[in-house]
């Protein structure tokens, strides 16, 4: 309780400091939907977005050298509880200027933003591929991380990480991931790639889409090796999606399958489709519905859902 009273107290000195200076921003979110999640029998009030709180600030240290600052906490709207860690979301610190970008921290996993952007949900809601993407192996962020994040050069990006692990008997093996990306009026393309250090987990993803105007289609191809003692020998994943406006909002569709290779065994075969409709820049009313075909029960999952950013 102490704790969480402290953290809020930090809370209210940034905001004013957000005030005071144009460079530093409180913003967050909070979502809460009736769902039924895949493999329930049961609805229950919770979020499907990840409600969230945080604060990201700029200096300019003069000659083009930026410092920058993001911390973000994550919590449980339904109940109030906070997460664990309290800054679960993001917590870097960095320098920004004409050689790109390096934050120092909890930081998302390059790899991962690959399969987020293919991810018609990104990541959110029941329908959400992004386990699918990540193929049972792909960490979403890493701790005590170093990434860098180049500028744009004719369309082309590129992010690096390495993460050292601290615990003790680990030899301090590093975590790395690596992504490039292109993206020229309507195309876009991506791949990234992720190695663990302490159990060798290995994780490929590449990914592409073309906005039609009427229509943007996706579409993804993962593959690794986890090598974990309860592992199989390979991970394959396929996503094949879409998103169009329709009636205002936007129409969301995808099939996704994780497969393990050698012994063959489908992990999970899901199709998911959901409409969101904002109700202004900031609010957002959403329903998705998702099926997956590997599950034994209850194959079907279903959200009603709210989300406001602000």
């Amino acid at each position: 309780m102490k704790k969480t009273l402290i953290a809020i107290a930090a809370f209210g000195a940034l905001a004013g400091a957000a005030q005071a200076q144009s460079q530093v921003t409180l913003y967050g979110r909070v979502d809460l939907g009736l769902t039924r999640n895949i493999g329930n029998d049961f609805f229950e009030l919770q979020q499907n977005s990840g409600s969230r709180l945080g604060v990201r600030g700029v200096e300019d240290l003069g000659g083009g050298l930026k410092a920058v600052f993001n911390i973000e906490h994550r919590f449980t709207a339904d109940d109030g509880q906070a997460n664990d860690p309290f800054w679960a979301g993001r917590s870097v610190v960095g320098l920004q200027g004409s050689f790109g970008e390096v934050v120092l921290g909890r930081e998302y996993v390059p790899a991962r933003n690959i399969a987020n952007k293919a991810d018609p949900w990104g990541g959110d809601t029941v329908a959400k591929m992004e386990p699918i993407l990540f193929g049972g192996i792909l960490p979403t962020r890493q701790d005590n991380s170093i990434t860098y994040t180049s500028p744009v050069f004719s369309g082309l990006q590129a992010q690096a990480q390495v993460t050292v692990d601290e615990v003790a008997g680990n030899d301090n093996k590093a975590f790395y991931s690596v992504n490039v990306s292109y993206a020229a009026g309507p195309v876009w393309v991506g791949y990234g790639y992720s190695k663990s250090g302490v159990d060798d987990d290995k994780w490929h993803i590449l990914s592409g889409s073309y906005d039609f105007g009427v229509a943007k289609v996706i579409a993804a191809y993962g593959q690794g090796t986890p090598e974990g003692a309860l592992a199989a020998d390979k991970h394959r994943s396929y996503l094949i999606g879409a998103t169009a406006p329709l009636a205002g909002g936007e129409l969301r569709v995808a099939y996704g399958k994780l497969e393990a290779v050698d012994p063959d065994e489908d992990l999970s075969s899901k199709f998911g489709i959901g409409y969101h409709y904002p109700l202004s820049k900031r609010t957002t009313v959403y329903v998705d519905v998702a099926r997956d075909g590997e599950v034994n029960e209850h194959k079907t999952g279903v959200d009603f859902g709210l989300k406001h950013n602000f």
